[in-house]
């Protein structure tokens, strides 16, 4: 099963690691943002997002969007430079798994009074720099937007609460 994310190696940022740079350079030369690839899939999809990261695959800059629907979680892969996509896959997470894996359902999600694209929104906006990684997750009875920002000087978490609006941030 592959994982949820992976995301820029953080320990990297200190280290000044040249995957990391290339990583970073990528993602700010990329013409499509975080938001705009989820909302390209949200419009032409059934499913609601449930995670995005940042990537490199195979020299092109990628954002991988994971999908929550009725059939399970699909992930696509985004180029980031044109916002075409790459490649569809299955993440084989269905019925009483899929809401155990995921801590979520399609209800949970019903329920939010910001969407993902606002919150992604304030988060590049509070700290200045550009979303890398986004989780939903399912914590304390709630559902929370996981919001990672990578700015030059550092990365942050934002996390903001779905029904609330309630938000925590921490520098990672």
């Amino acid at each position: 099963m592959a994982a949820l994310a992976i995301v820029i190696n953080l320990t990297a940022i200190s280290s000044g690691h040249a995957t990391y740079i290339k990583e970073a350079d990528a993602l700010l030369a990329a013409k499509i943002s975080l938001v705009q690839a989820l909302d390209m899939l949200e419009k032409d999809s059934k499913g609601k997002t449930v995670g995005v990261e940042f990537d490199i695959e195979k020299d092109i800059a990628i954002w991988e969007v994971k999908m929550l629907g009725d059939s399970g979680v699909l992930e696509y892969k985004v180029n980031a430079n044109t916002g075409t996509i790459v490649k569809v896959e299955d993440e084989h997470i269905q019925g009483e798994m899929m809401s155990f894996f995921t801590g979520l359902k399609m209800e949970d999600l019903q329920k939010e009074k910001m969407s993902l694209a606002e919150a992604v929104g304030m988060a590049e906006k509070k700290f200045g720099g550009n979303a890398v990684k986004v989780q939903i997750e399912h914590e304390n009875d709630s559902v929370q937007y996981d919001i990672f920002v990578y700015t030059p000087a550092d990365t942050y978490k934002y996390k903001i609460d779905v029904i609330s609006g309630a938000v925590f941030n921490t520098v990672i």
